[in-house]
């Protein structure tokens, strides 16, 4: 029959980061994956831990062709960081960076309800108990070995153990260096997030990402389109595929390459082009590419005298020239609009 004891090992997580996971709606893959690298670091001690290759993460229940997308999509929305070269991961302390969907049926009220029972509770089974004495409060000072068997009856005295041969005895910090280096290992775990695709990130979720699924290639293609087109450009596009009710990323990819070829560069540009495009629908119909329309129709009067032969020993060239020049000027008059 198994009988878990904290003595054999527990992990210390604080109850805020266990309350957002179950609040966030991650994926069983993705909650496999967070329990997996907390029992490795936090379980060992430490803020992160070391998993050589992806094959280890199969001991969670994952594919191996899974393990990576699953990885890559955490990192890009800041809920964890790993190092591809040394094979280091942590977990991102600082949720409020985390970029995934809330739980739909979460209720924080409700929650905290169930809190006070269960704490309610606690404090009514400990009242049942033997009261503290005055005797119970004399403590023995002497100084035991810890392989010393102890008693599991109730005692007064307080066991002390001394540290072994070799062991260095614990050190206790005070809460000010342990604050200082919470915030030095949340700065560290973050430092290659950017406010801005942080942004871009949360608006594409909030707007265009409703009603699909879920897909780590759409992440890679707005961090791709990041480098390349700039935050304002993108993000000037996310609006235009808002208004136009698309969803996902090739409405968004089409406006993009579209202003590329256009030679469109920053929102000022993309004002411009929206600007010339409202003037050109306020035109009447019938202004609209009048002599464009004309230049395109070359009037049959022109074609028959240019191709008409000339007429031999008939007409000297000052003629030839007053006619060729009184056809082009009544071409470009018609080009006009005059004829």
């Amino acid at each position: 029959m198994a009988n878990p004891q904290v003595e054999d090992g527990y992990i210390r997580i604080a109850n805020e980061l266990w309350n957002e996971v179950l609040r966030r709606a991650f994926s069983k893959r993705q909650t496999n994956l967070i329990l997996f690298i907390w029992r490795l670091s936090y379980g060992t001690g430490q803020k992160d831990c070391m998993i050589p290759s992806f094959m280890n993460f199969e001991l969670a229940g994952m594919y191996k062709q899974d393990v990576k997308k699953e990885l890559t999509f955490l990192r890009d929305c800041a809920v964890l960081d790993w190092d591809p070269q040394t094979m280091v991961f942590c977990i991102n302390k600082n949720y409020h960076l985390w970029q995934i969907t809330p739980n739909k049926k979460w209720d924080n009220e409700r929650f905290n309800q169930l809190l006070k029972k269960n704490v309610h509770r606690k404090k009514a089974n400990t009242s049942d108990a033997q009261p503290v004495t005055a005797e119970s409060k004399q403590v023995s000072h002497s100084l035991t070995k810890p392989n010393k068997q102890v008693s599991k009856s109730l005692t007064t005295k307080l066991v002390k153990y001394l540290p072994e041969n070799g062991d260095k005895p614990m050190v206790v910090k005070d809460p000010a260096s342990r604050k200082t280096e919470e915030r030095k290992d949340r700065k560290e775990c973050n430092s290659y997030r950017d406010p801005h695709f942080c942004e871009l990130l949360q608006f594409y979720r909030e707007n265009l990402q409703i009603g699909i699924t879920d897909s780590p290639y759409n992440y890679e293609l707005l961090t791709q389109w990041y480098e390349e087109y700039g935050y304002e450009l993108v993000m000037e596009a996310m609006r235009i595929a808002t208004k136009a009710e698309a969803k996902g990323v090739k409405y968004l990819e089409s406006v993009l390459l579209n202003w590329a070829q256009m030679g469109v560069k920053t929102a000022a540009d993309v004002k411009v082009m929206v600007k010339q495009r409202k003037t050109n629908h306020m035109k009447p119909a019938y202004q609209k590419n009048r002599a464009d329309v004309k230049r395109d129709i070359i009037p049959d009067w022109y074609v028959r005298q240019r191709e008409q032969p000339a007429k031999q020993n008939t007409e000297t060239e000052a003629e030839k020239e007053r006619k060729a020049a009184e056809v082009d000027r009544m071409l470009e008059a018609y080009l006009m609009g005059e004829v």
